[in-house]
C-alpha cells in the first residue's frame, strides 16, 4: 500500500483534530466559533451568575455522536458525579474517542475533569490529557477564588509551560456549561462567560435567537437555537481556527444539548445527543472509548 503524501496527511489530522476538539467543548461551545474581537478581557463587562435550576445532577451521563459530513467518527460522554473526597464538590468527566475507522487515520483518546462547587458552581481544578497517536499532552488549571488568580500549566515532551490570568468570574468547560444551562435561557437573551481551557482563555457570548423544531436521534423537540460568540481569545494562533457554530437546546426545563453543529473546511462536522444515562465513575481515561451510534439519515433542523 502506497503511503499518503505529506499535504494529504496534514489534511487529515487538521480535520480530525477539529472534530476531536469541537466534541470535549461541546457544552462550552468554546471554539470553533463565529466573530473574533481584539477587546482584552479588562475592557470586557464580564458578568457573575448564580445558578437558577441545574438541569444535571450526579449519577447522570450524556453521551454523543460525533459525525463529519453526517458520517460517525467519533464518540464522547460526560459523566457527573460527587466528589468522594469532599462533599461540596462535584466532578465531571468529558471522554472522546474516534471509532475504528477513523483510528486507521487519526486516533485520539482525549479525557477531561474538571472539579466545581455543587452550589455555585465556581470550579477548582481541571485536568486534561490529550492523546492523538503518537502525541501527549497533558494540561492542569487551578483556580484561586481568593486571588482571582487562574494558573494552567502545559506539559508534553517532558517540557512544562506555564500562564497565569486575573478573572473575577472564571469558569470552566463543564461548570460554564452547566451555569448557562441552569439560566432562564429566554429568546433575545445573552450570556457572556470567561471560560478557561486548556492553555488558552476564552471569553464566549451565547446568544439565544430563537425556538425552532428539531430532530435528532432521541426524537423531534422544541429547541432554542443558540449562536456563540468569541469575544476574546489568549491565544492569537487559534483565530485561524475560528469557524461558525450553532448550537440546539431543548426548550424545556431539561435544557438538554441536543446538537453542536460547526463549519469545516469540507462540509460540516455535528455533534448529537444520543442518550441520556447513567454515570459510571473513576474511568481511567485511557480506557475510554465511546462509540457512536449507528449511521442514520440526518435531518436538518
Amino acid at each position: 500500500m502506497r503511503l499518503q503524501d505529506e499535504p494529504a496527511r496534514g489534511w487529515q489530522r487538521r480535520l480530525f483534530k477539529r472534530l476531536i476538539f469541537t466534541a470535549v467543548v461541546l457544552l462550552a461551545a468554546t471554539t470553533a466559533l463565529a466573530d473574533l474581537f481584539g477587546t482584552a478581557p479588562s475592557d470586557l463587562k464580564i458578568p457573575g451568575y448564580t445558578p437558577v435550576k441545574i438541569p444535571f445532577h450526579p449519577g447522570q451521563s450524556l453521551t454523543f455522536r460525533v459525525a463529519w459530513a453526517g458520517i460517525p467518527a467519533a464518540g464522547a460522554t460526560i459523566d457527573l458525579h460527587e466528589n468522594p473526597n469532599n462533599p461540596e464538590l462535584w466532578i465531571a468527566e468529558v471522554k472522546v474517542a474516534t471509532n475504528q475507522l477513523v483510528d486507521l487515520l487519526f486516533k485520539a483518546r482525549d479525557y477531561m475533569r474538571e472539579n466545581f462547587a455543587r452550589r455555585s458552581l465556581a470550579p477548582r481544578d481541571i485536568y486534561i490529557k490529550q492523546s492523538e497517536n503518537q502525541r501527549l499532552h497533558e494540561y492542569l488549571i487551578n483556580f484561586d477564588s481568593g486571588s482571582g488568580m487562574v494558573r494552567m500549566v502545559k506539559r508534553h515532551k517532558q517540557k512544562s509551560e506555564q500562564v497565569e490570568f486575573h478573572s473575577h468570574n472564571p469558569m470552566g468547560p463543564i461548570s460554564g456549561s452547566l451555569m448557562a444551562l441552569s439560566q432562564p435561557l429566554e429568546v433575545g437573551q445573552t450570556l457572556i462567560f470567561d471560560v478557561f481551557a486548556g492553555h488558552n482563555r476564552y471569553v464566549v457570548a451565547l446568544k439565544v435567537e430563537q425556538r425552532e423544531r428539531v430532530r435528532v436521534a432521541l426524537g423531534d423537540f422544541d429547541a432554542l437555537r443558540i449562536t456563540p460568540t468569541i469575544l476574546y481569545v489568549s491565544d492569537s494562533e487559534v483565530r485561524g481556527k475560528v469557524r461558525e457554530a450553532t448550537i440546539w437546546v431543548s426548550a424545556d426545563e431539561r435544557h438538554l444539548p441536543l446538537r453542536v453543529r460547526t463549519t469545516a473546511f469540507i462540509g460540516y462536522i455535528t455533534v448529537d445527543l444520543v442518550e441520556v444515562g447513567n454515570s459510571t465513575p473513576g474511568a481511567h481515561p485511557d480506557s475510554a472509548h465511546p462509540k457512536p451510534a449507528e449511521h442514520t439519515a440526518e435531518d436538518k433542523p
